[in-house]
């Protein structure tokens, strides 16, 4: 049996997956399974899967089911206990598998385990994501949601988790389509213990086709999250957290144009948790923000990184 199972969900990244795996397959840590899924790709993916003939790697075959079911079908047909992601666009670099196995080692209290990530934005030099803390260590992470607050702690592409784990909070969820690793990790972190390594490990590229990041958040389920905190009301760093959830999805709703989606969310919003330049964005007129986005993705892909924190 191996020590890990990888797992690839694949939907029309055909420009990618051959870096993607290779990444893989390059690991430095060599007793892995790789579970590739085809979820039903109308491009040329298959068959660039189709030309790997490694031992190690098993394709799955299937109609679109959208991320959440794919990556869940990935994981109840690994044989590992302990399961990597990533997504189909991202790489690894050489000692990813490595890293992992060495949190699993040293704390052997955790489910989860996460290495550090940098952003790449059209193969320029990667970006180191702004953290709401300063790691010079592998250690327990004591607060996931305080750690969250400015840019996500964790991607999908340098996680990992123990089957049983997985199992326990039943896995991704299918009725939601954004922020579906979101809803998995405040359920997971809720229950387990996070070990992390803030060694960069993952670089997470951002601009892809097809992502679902691209697409309108309006057109799009989000996580119920006035649910998650009525079942967990004592949890302040929670509710701060999804607070800045909210706040964020305010201001996609805004420059979409949906107002009936931000005014609905606006009312659930607690501003108090915003500082001065997210209370501006957040009060700016529509055509503002999208001058705003647009500046913001032109500095992006010269390297140079603007957020509201």
């Amino acid at each position: 049996m191996p020590k890990i199972s990888v797992i690839i969900p694949v939907y029309n990244k055909a420009a990618y997956l051959q870096e993607t795996i290779q990444s893989v397959l390059a690991q430095s840590f060599t007793d892995f399974e790789l579970i590739l899924i085809n979820d039903g790709s109308t491009d040329h993916s298959l068959d660039i899967l189709q030309r790997f003939s490694d031992a190690r790697i098993r394709i799955i075959n299937q109609e679109n089911q959208g991320l959440s079911q794919t990556r869940n079908t990935g994981v109840l047909a690994s044989k590992a206990d302990l399961i990597a992601l990533l997504d189909a666009d991202d790489l690894w670099l050489f000692d990813h598998l490595e890293s992992l196995i060495k949190l699993t080692n040293t704390f052997p209290e955790a489910d989860l385990f996460a290495t550090g990530y940098e952003d790449l934005y059209h193969s320029r030099n990667p970006i180191k994501p702004k953290l709401n803390l300063d790691l010079k260590k592998r250690q327990l992470i004591t607060d996931f949601f305080k750690a969250s607050l400015h840019q996500p702690l964790i991607i999908p592409s340098c996680m990992a988790f123990t089957k049983a784990g997985f199992l326990a909070i039943e896995g991704f969820k299918n009725s939601i389509t954004y922020s579906e690793d979101v809803d998995f990790l405040i359920r997971a972190n809720l229950k387990f213990k996070l070990a992390y390594d803030p060694k960069t490990t993952c670089l997470y590229r951002l601009d892809v086709p097809h992502q679902i990041s691209s697409q309108k958040k309006s057109e799009l389920q989000v996580p119920k999250f006035g649910a998650i905190l009525r079942a967990n009301p004592e949890n302040q760093s929670l509710w701060k957290y999804i607070q800045f959830k909210r706040y964020f999805l305010c201001i996609f709703y805004k420059t979409e144009g949906r107002m009936d989606l931000f005014k609905e969310l606006i009312e659930k919003l607690d501003p108090s948790v915003l500082n001065n330049k997210q209370r501006f964005l957040l009060n700016s007129p529509r055509l503002v923000l999208i001058v705003i986005r647009k500046v913001k993705l032109f500095l992006l892909r010269r390297g140079f990184r603007f957020t509201t924190f």
